[in-house]
Formats: structure tokens, C-alpha cells, sequence
């Protein structure tokens, strides 16, 4: 996990509890709800490979269980992990891209993405532009989980 920081009352790479993208809306704490509900954050993300021998070894044991020939070959594998490499830098050119999140109710068990960006200063001014950003909200649980249906900025 990268460092945690703010800018212009947006939090970068906030940390996040395990989970906290596989949690119905309705069963989160109410401090969860204080600190994230309408208050968009960015995560920073790089491409992340796994090497020929973490690969091969993910796939051969259970649940995946693949065969040899469904792997396929050493050659092969690195094959296609220069090819993700080269498309990966081809759309993010600095090899990093800045995902806009929102826990909203745009989905009802994990926060909203609104957007991948090329540079941190897009998505710091993409994630200004969400009305309350600077608004301290306070929401109860019953609040949240009424809004569910359609939540909408406001």
C-alpha cells in the first residue's frame, strides 16, 4: 500500500480495510459511513506482474488446478506480459494511473468508479468537481441505505 495524503481536501490512497470493496452498503459501521460516504478519494495503480514461476504455480493448484497445456509455454507467458506492459505504458504513459473512487451507492456493496485519469492533478480537479467535496457529511446508516436506490450528488 502506498502512503496516504491529501490534496486540496481529496485523499490519496486512503487506507482502506480488507473487504471494503465486498461490503453491502447496508452492513457498513457508521464510522465508515462518516468518513467515506459522498467523499471521493483516488488510488494510485501500476501494472503488477507476476513472474513466469508465480504464475505457473497460481494455476496449477487448487481451485485453478490448469493443466500444462492450458498454462502454456514459459515463452509464451512472457510473450503476453510484454504486450500487457507495452499497453499499459501506452495509455499511462508516467506507468501509473489515478483511479477515482466514491463510496456513493453507485453499487451497492463497494464504492463507485468514476474514472481512471493520466495524471494526479485530473483527477484531484475530476474529483473537486463532485458537489460536497468540501462539505463535512454526516449520514446516518438509515440515511445511506434509503438513498440506495438512485443516489445522485447533491
Amino acid at each position: 500500500m502506498r502512503q496516504t495524503f491529501e490534496i486540496d481536501g481529496v485523499l490519496v490512497n486512503p487506507k482502506l480495510r480488507k473487504y471494503f470493496d465486498s461490503t453491502p452498503n447496508d452492513k457498513r459501521s457508521q464510522k465508515e459511513i462518516n468518513e467515506f460516504w459522498r467523499k471521493p478519494y483516488i488510488i494510485i495503480e501500476e501494472l503488477e506482474q507476476e513472474t513466469w514461476e508465480e504464475h505457473y504455480h497460481r494455476l496449477k493448484t487448487t481451485p485453478c488446478s490448469f493443466t500444462d497445456e492450458q498454462i502454456g509455454t514459459k515463452e509464451q507467458y512472457l510473450k503476453r506480459l510484454e504486450a500487457e506492459k507495452s499497453n499499459w505504458l501506452e495509455a499511462w504513459h508516467s506507468g501509473f494511473r489515478y483511479n477515482l473512487r466514491c463510496l456513493d451507492g453507485g453499487a451497492w456493496d463497494r464504492s463507485t468508479n468514476h474514472g481512471f485519469y493520466a495524471t494526479l492533478e485530473e483527477a484531484v480537479t475530476a474529483a473537486k468537481q463532485k458537489k460536497g467535496i468540501n462539505k463535512f457529511i454526516k449520514v446516518s446508516l438509515k440515511e445511506m441505505t434509503g438513498s440506495l436506490g438512485g443516489a445522485k450528488w447533491s
